[in-house]
């Protein structure tokens, strides 16, 4: 009896550290890794973002330093993919060609692939608005490379965006990566400071300090993620949705859009879509979507010029 009781405690323990381990592995997928073959070349390594002299900013946990122009090269292994410079104004954010009396102005927020990592001023999706209107389209560029959809909601709250937006806006468009899902999580390697959220008993995303002001969970002690993969989900879409509605607040009759890209789960788009918000997926936008639009995949996965004026070409027929 003693013998049959220890074989069965044995093999429960047994299943359970395979449970667990298989949970850590499912759940232990990098965030925003990369390839070792990837590396940055030019003055962009010198510094390009404000981290708040190592504690944080507290409205948005980091951000791009102002009045900066560098210039960003990135080889794998010895060759170039991309090559380009960057210029940020006084507000820390990526420069847009200015227009005067224009009939819309559009707020672009996102992450690298708003702020147009890989390609230069001129190129990227709020600079080709511009260029594509004639300068009837005014447009603000709010993404930083790095950002989730919880910097979005809490840029807005602070009224750091507010401050740097100098039109009327009529229109704004989150482009959605599937790494959100996971940043606003708190899983963004390089976002230990960034704004944290949780989903209230009501379905809102309210703000809970920031991501290094918490401790970790048991989930978090025996190998998970804090949040399971559906939660994740439903904590993404509720900030994204509280964004809607703090735009709508702020600009009344504001028409807003999240652009989402290649991965994005059917949990998140489902529950936007049932939230009210107007989702609009890449195969939409660019029909003949293909690994064409990207620099350089498996390795960078950032769109190339092409790409973004498909984007541009896009969102100006919703303008329409």
């Amino acid at each position: 009896m003693k013998d049959w009781l220890l074989a069965g405690g044995i093999s429960l323990v047994a299943a359970v550290a395979a449970a667990l381990a298989f949970g850590a592995w499912k759940n232990a997928d990098f965030v925003d890794g990369q390839s070792d073959r990837l590396r940055m070349e030019g003055t962009f390594v010198n510094g390009f973002y404000d981290q708040g002299q190592g504690k944080g900013i507290p409205d948005v946990g980091f951000i791009a330093l102002p009045n900066k122009h560098v210039t960003a090269r990135r080889l794998l292994d010895d060759r170039v993919i991309y090559d380009a410079s960057y210029t940020t104004g006084a507000d820390h954010f990526r420069v847009v060609p200015k227009v005067e009396n224009a009939q819309r102005c559009v707020l672009l927020f996102g992450d690298s692939f708003t702020f147009g990592e890989g390609v230069n001023d001129d190129e990227t999706t709020a600079a080709q608005i511009v260029a594509k209107s004639k300068g009837q389209v005014e447009v603000k560029s709010l993404g930083i490379g790095g950002w989730g959809p919880h910097q979005f909601l809490s840029g807005l709250q602070s009224g750091r965006f507010q401050k740097a937006i100098t039109c009327k806006p009529t229109d704004a468009v989150y482009l959605f990566i599937p790494a959100h899902t996971a940043r606003a999580a708190g899983r963004g390697k390089w976002d230990r400071y960034g704004p944290r959220f949780v989903v209230d008993d009501k379905g809102r995303a309210v703000r809970d300090g920031n991501f290094n002001t918490v401790g970790k969970s048991w989930r978090e002690l025996v190998g998970f993620n804090r949040l399971t993969e559906s939660e994740e989900e439903e904590l993404a879409a509720a900030i994204i949705t509280e964004a809607s509605r703090e735009l709508e607040r702020l600009y009344p009759g504001i028409r807003f859009h999240v652009f989402t890209w290649d991965g994005v789960t059917a949990g998140v788009i489902d529950r936007l879509k049932q939230n009210g918000v107007r989702v609009h997926t890449i195969r939409q936008i660019i029909p003949d979507y293909t690994d064409a639009y990207l620099i350089a995949p498996p390795f960078e996965y950032h769109p190339t010029p092409a790409a973004y004026q498909r984007v541009a070409d896009y969102l100006l027929t919703l303008l329409k």
